[in-house]
């Protein structure tokens, strides 16, 4: 990278951690929030007889070093906090307690050992989220970098959303795969949270952050392989196999649980009364089952719930201008609104269905049908609405289309017979469907328009399936059993 991109990571913040123990030593990285007040992870000075902090790489070289004093560590969390001599250093970053989204776009810099002293910045991705998980350990995870191997020595580095720390990573786990503390988990620390509050560090709160989106069932789908190193990321779906057995129903019983959700908004269930039964039966006779292509939305609309922690405001299929159009979700990412409108298909070959997705991202992304969607959200946005202050702004006549939301976000899910589950091959299985999502990408980049693909973010979801007319009809049988 440049120097003008180092300068995006406020080099003069992170520092060079060196822990001297009886049996030896551990490099690592550590940063400022406030004057000379200092973050990192536990395990690379916990014990330590001697912790040294060099300002910068040329320090190290010359062997120009600080001691620092720990003041605090939790181990559970893997934090610690380290003093410096007053007037040591005169910058710091600012924490951001915010809830970090998948796929989210965040930068890190630290010194791993295979850089020597030389600081290593990185722009990656968060690769999943375990923020409404009790029993997790770390908070997320993000990807790694083709410019770093080995992270060693990068441990204590912080997570960065624009100029905000919004963590710290902690470890590195196998070859793809980095886990990080956010600030809103080491923050619910009563004592850290005395300390910052102490030493006068600047917090950012972001504004909702105790909201959470609606709950929602348990997931049919496993995600099991993650590819988005390329443009556009795909996830690939799979059901899974039972003695070589396609999971079919194991999936229309679990998809029998999600109709409520898809079939009726936030509005619809809050106006209802009458029993769980009732409730049931009114989202069933909602449900187009004539219609194929609301199998595809369904699955999309359990994909994104799922994985992303969506807030669903139009869950049903609607016709606009007699097109199709799926289901319209909020996302609340960081301080920003994220309008999600879905393209899903179903077809008999993947050709078929990826012709179909771009087709209905063409439609999305016209001036007039985003106009008319933004229409039909006003009428779904009540006073029953979970964070209804933050979406009245998607509805918000008065404001210039940019300005009712941040970004769009077009999620899309491919469903289409294939081979790969019909001939299933347990050996060969994961290297085949790595094959047909890079296929799937490669349809979708030449058959989207490059601008499109530039002012949009697409997130595929591809869930090749043993007969898309079975499936459908195993799920509408499932549905009146």
């Amino acid at each position: 990278m440049t120097t003008g991109a180092l300068e995006d990571f406020k080099l003069e913040s992170i520092y060079i951690l060196h822990a001297s123990f009886p049996g030896g030593a551990k490099r690592g990285t550590c940063f400022s929030i406030a004057q000379d007040l200092l973050l990192t992870a536990n395990h690379v000075v916990d014990g330590a007889t001697l912790v040294k902090v060099y300002l910068t790489s040329d320090y190290f070289a010359d062997g120009a070093h600080i001691e620092a004093e720990c003041i605090y560590k939790n181990i559970d969390i893997d934090i610690a906090i380290l003093k410096l001599p007053a007037g040591t250093t005169s910058s710091a970053f600012d924490l951001y307690e915010t809830s970090v989204n998948l796929d989210s776009d965040v930068k890190s810099c630290g010194y791993p050992v295979e850089k020597e002293h030389y600081p290593a910045p990185i722009k990656v991705k968060v690769t999943n989220s375990f923020e409404h998980m009790t029993s997790r350990q770390y908070s997320f995870e993000i990807s790694q970098s083709d410019t770093v191997s080995k992270y060693s020595g990068m441990s204590g580095s912080p997570i960065l959303h624009d100029h905000y720390c919004i963590g710290v990573l902690l470890v590195q786990q196998g070859t793809n795969t980095l886990y990080a503390l956010s600030t809103k988990d080491f923050l619910s620390d009563s004592s850290i949270r005395e300390i910052v509050e102490g030493y006068g560090v600047n917090v950012v709160v972001q504004e909702g952050i105790s909201y959470k989106a609606p709950s929602c069932p348990s997931s049919p789908f496993n995600y099991d392989i993650c590819c988005n190193a390329e443009h556009p990321n795909i996830k690939g779906v799979d059901i899974g196999f039972t003695m070589k057995q396609w999971n079919l129903d194991e999936f229309t019983e679990s998809v029998y649980d999600w109709i409520i959700d898809y079939c009726l908004s936030h509005k619809d269930r809050a106006n209802f009364r009458g029993s769980e039964r009732g409730l049931f039966k009114y989202a069933r006779s909602n449900y187009p089952a004539n219609d194929l292509n609301a199998l595809g939305d369904l699955c999309l609309h359990i994909a994104i719930r799922e994985s992303y922690s969506t807030i669903p405001v139009m869950n049903k299929v609607f016709d606009i201008s007699n097109k199709t159009f799926s289901c319209t979700h909020a996302v609340l990412n960081f301080d920003s609104i994220e309008l999600w409108i879905g393209a899903s298909s179903v077809s008999r070959n993947i050709e078929e269905a990826v012709n179909m997705s771009v087709n209905n991202v063409e439609y999305i992304v016209n001036i007039k049908a985003l106009k008319s969607r933004l229409i039909m959200l006003t009428s779904e946005i009540d006073e029953s609405w979970p964070h209804k202050e933050k979406l009245e702004r998607l509805a918000d006549s008065s404001l210039d289309l940019e300005e009712r939301f941040d970004k769009i976000i077009i999620p899309i899910f491919i469903m289409h017979d294939s081979e790969i589950i019909t001939n299933y091959d347990k050996g060969k299985f994961k290297d085949l469907f790595l094959q047909k999502i890079q296929e799937c990408r490669g349809l979708l980049k030449s058959g989207v328009d490059e601008n499109i693909i530039n002012l949009i973010d697409l997130r595929v979801f591809y869930f090749p399936v043993s007969d898309v007319n079975k499936v459908n009809s195993a799920l509408l049988e499932e549905l009146n059993s």
